[in-house]
């Protein structure tokens, strides 16, 4: 049994470094477009980790996930309009957007968290994100409402290939700390209540504190997550800040696989690379113009056939495959 855990763990550092490898000469090999969809992808897949620490790990529906990532965007745009469109003020921008989002969370969790059932707290969270969105489109001012923000970001991320390896970098390095978080006693405990809430209540942890820890992680991760994607669009309106904003990090965990975070990598590049052909296809067809009537549909066919996702169908194959090799 340990030869064959011995060989699975060289097989994953194998195929880790082979990725690495691909990951990295991408830029010198690909087009500028798929440059731009990997970073897409990257950003998006910690959006995707973020929502899955409430939802795979803490067992919490947050309906408002959004106002964590719209924030952050419009965060970084409205500093860069008023501030310059300079490093220092992105890392203000940076430094902000995780006050905001720490405070957010903690205001949503006191609000939410007071006994409410699943349901209830579920609707509190759509209430508290669309009240934010509309906040954001009245506020013509300062987010200059429905048209949308444009802004000018730094010199030096303005070249794709190297916003690219930036892009990179912050999901390895957000998939790490938020690994370790999982991995810490405070993960041990979110995963006990996940599985049964009354339980870990009665060996003395309060299910309400841990959860408001996850939700203000979640939350910062979300938010730099939206400062990303300001940066990569340039650009920021209220549709990031909409609920459907949040089912799209509900897909991304589904269709990678909830409770695993490495899910929400492949959940991102199955849904945005979908997302892409059926934008693509619309010269082809009107019908492609309504492309969220196919996302619905892919909600419905992960649900229905596919409830632990791609990484889920994996393990559940290894399992199987070691059960057959033990059994011989």
């Amino acid at each position: 049994m340990k030869t064959l855990t011995r060989e699975l763990d060289k097989k994953w550092i194998g195929m880790g470094v082979v990725l690495a490898i691909v990951l990295i000469a991408v830029p010198h090999v690909g087009q500028l477009t798929t440059v731009t969809l990997l970073s897409r992808i990257f950003i998006l897949a910690v959006y995707g980790m973020s929502y899955d620490i409430l939802r795979g790990y803490t067992g919490f529906i947050n309906l408002g996930h959004a106002l964590f990532f719209g924030g952050g965007a419009y965060i970084a745009g409205i500093l860069f309009t008023k501030l310059g469109a300079t490093t220092p003020v992105l890392l203000l921008a940076v430094a902000v957007t995780i006050l905001y989002c720490s405070l957010s969370a903690f205001l949503m969790g006191k609000i939410v968290l007071r006994g409410s059932g699943v349901i209830a707290a579920a609707m509190i969270t759509l209430a508290l994100g669309e009240i934010l969105r509309n906040t954001a489109e009245r506020w013509r001012s300062v987010t200059m409402g429905a048209d949308g923000l444009p802004f000018k970001i730094p010199d030096i991320f303005r070249d794709r290939v190297l916003f690219y390896y930036l892009a990179l970098l912050f999901l390895i390095t957000m998939l790490l700390v938020l690994r370790q978080f999982i991995l810490s006693p405070t993960g041990s405990v979110l995963m006990a209540i996940r599985e049964n809430e009354q339980r870990a209540e009665f060996l003395g942890y309060a299910p309400g504190k841990y959860k408001l820890i996850a939700l203000q992680v979640s939350g910062i991760a979300a938010g730099l997550s939206g400062v990303m994607f300001g940066l990569l669009n340039r650009f920021a309106n209220t549709d990031l800040l909409s609920v459907q904003q949040t089912l799209n990090a509900l897909l991304i965990t589904l269709v990678g696989g909830t409770g695993t975070l490495y899910g929400a990598i492949l959940g991102s590049g199955v849904v945005n690379l979908v997302q892409t052909s059926l934008l693509n296809l619309r010269s082809v067809h009107p019908i492609f113009e309504r492309w969220l009537l196919f996302f619905g549909a892919m909600y419905v066919v992960v649900v229905l056939f596919m409830p632990s996702g791609f990484v889920g169908l994996w393990n559940q194959y290894q399992r199987e495959r070691k059960t057959k090799q033990v059994a011989k």
